[in-house]
């Protein structure tokens, strides 16, 4: 019988500024039968000393060094050696709570789950808001489900896309051969997880909330104009899912799908780009680069309804910016996004847009 119940998997890239919070959550769970795989992806600051610390205190602390590879090959890593009857993921700069993985693990061997979905814990804005679960919880949901619900959600949406807030049965992931994509640094999170829940037989969301989830402004990751997210938008929106991952789905569903998560993405990045540190110079010709671009058209006046349906305000700004094309309204949204953003007001905004959707 395994003696380790969960693997929990650290992907490790300049974090020393977190670090330590992540990792005594990790010694501190009450699920002992642990062990937390840290791999470190070629930081070059004093994260691998933080962590080789910690590791003379308490032996379940294994350490893999690697060159820069980013975080989906930092992961394989982990997965490859990974011991566990079960696989979790942390970032570097997030943590959780002492009985999480406790939490989690028993759900899952109570009933042989493939996949536990647990709750998140959002840090936005100054403090932490817990996010609901997508689907009902305490259900035990199988392939006719999943088919017909998870995989459209995680084609359209970015509710499940996480990694973290779960865990994997070990034996599932290696029999299927489930790995995270390489040279992604966006979304790599729902590519995987597409491959599993299109697999999977057996998972059950939770009523937990364990995961702390940071937004770090500096992170790497978060650097949305020096890393050209918009065209690895563009690039995950033209990735054939239905070859590469055996989807089942009809190829006219996955197109509309794909089309509505990419006008979204677009949503997402005008905001952030317009918010970031940068001249409005910067901002403005990268934005409109990406507002204007053919492809951004032509998906939006073909599925504009299907992109607007349960949006608020902004979304629905943005939209008639893309659609009438108009350099003048797009130039004042940026400006107002700049000039206006305060997290009070980000907040405001949110309730406002939630308010839109429900009218």
């Amino acid at each position: 019988m395994n003696s380790i119940k969960v693997s929990i998997i650290i992907p490790v890239y300049n974090g020393e500024a977190f670090l330590q919070d992540c990792i005594k959550s990790l010694i501190n769970q009450t699920l002992i039968a642990c062990e937390f795989i840290f791999v470190n992806d070629g930081s070059t600051d004093n994260s691998i000393g933080i962590i080789q610390g910690y590791q003379k205190k308490d032996s379940r602390i294994i350490v893999i060094s690697q060159i820069n590879k980013g975080i989906s090959e930092a992961r394989n890593t982990g997965i490859a050696v990974a011991k566990g009857e079960y696989i979790g993921f942390l970032d570097n700069d997030d943590f959780v709570k002492d009985d999480m993985f406790e939490h989690l693990y028993e759900t899952a061997q109570h009933d042989n789950l493939d996949i536990v979905v647990s709750k998140t814990i959002l840090g936005r804005d100054g403090k932490y808001i817990i996010k609901d679960p997508v689907f009902d919880v305490g259900i035990l949901y199988a392939q006719p489900f999943i088919q017909a619900e998870i995989i459209p959600n995680l084609l359209k949406t970015e509710d499940l896309f996480a990694v973290w807030n779960k865990i994997y049965k070990r034996s599932f992931v290696d029999l299927n051969n489930i790995h995270f994509p390489k040279n992604r640094v966006i979304e790599e999170d729902n590519m995987f997880n597409i491959q599993a829940f299109n697999k999977a037989e057996k998972i059950v969301f939770i009523d937990y909330a364990g995961y702390y989830y940071r937004e770090v402004a500096t992170s790497k990751s978060r650097l949305t104009i020096e890393n050209d997210y918009f065209s690895k938008a563009l690039e995950k929106y033209y990735f054939d899912y239905k070859k590469e991952y055996n989807l089942t789905l009809p190829d006219s569903e996955i197109e509309e799908l794909k089309a509505v998560r990419f006008i979204q993405r677009v949503f997402y990045l005008l905001y952030k780009c317009a918010v970031t540190k940068t001249s409005l110079k910067i901002k403005y010709n990268y934005i409109k680069r990406m507002v204007f671009h053919a492809k951004v058209y032509e998906i939006a006046k073909k599925y504009n309804q299907e992109v607007i349906a349960d949006k608020g305000i902004y979304e629905r700004i943005v939209l008639k910016v893309i659609t009438k094309k108009s350099s003048i309204l797009l130039f004042f949204l940026i400006l107002t996004i700049q000039i206006g953003y305060h997290p009070v007001i980000s907040e405001t905004i949110r309730k406002l847009n939630k308010l839109t959707k429900n009218n």
